[in-house]
């Protein structure tokens, strides 16, 4: 198996895990690890969901991840959903979110730091054409 569809594989794999594990916190957790763990979680699942389709920018993407998910925590400060039209409790605003909160930025960040980690250990001893 090609190294290049064995790792989307691995990163599929990876996702679906985040993922299901998110969906469970969201459903049944409740204090610290609703409020932060599901937060730090976030960050790898949108690198490895991204992994899934393109090998490109190895370095950069856990910290252009992290510039998004501030972003979006700043769309919450302005109420963004508000702005949209959206009503409060509606798909789309949860989506976007309502509330802004300093902590889940130190969240994302702790997420970005293991993308980081995912991003050196996937990519370090690759020949760079592969890159």
């Amino acid at each position: 198996m090609k190294q290049t569809t064995k790792r989307r594989l691995i990163s599929a794999a990876v996702f679906a895990a985040l993922l299901f594990t998110e969906i469970l916190i969201g459903l049944y957790a409740h204090g610290f690890v609703r409020e932060y763990i599901g937060d730090v979680l976030v960050m790898p699942a949108m690198y490895f969901l991204i992994r899934i389709f393109t090998d490109k920018f190895p370095r950069t993407l856990p910290a252009t991840l992290f510039v998004f998910a501030c972003a979006v925590e700043v769309s919450q400060y302005f109420e963004l959903y508000k702005i949209l039209g959206f009503e409060r409790g509606s798909l789309a605003a949860i989506m976007i979110g309502t509330g802004f909160a300093w902590g889940d930025i130190v969240s994302y960040a702790a997420g970005t730091v293991i993308n980081a980690a995912a991003a050196y250990f996937t990519y370090h001893n690759e020949p760079k054409k592969e890159r």
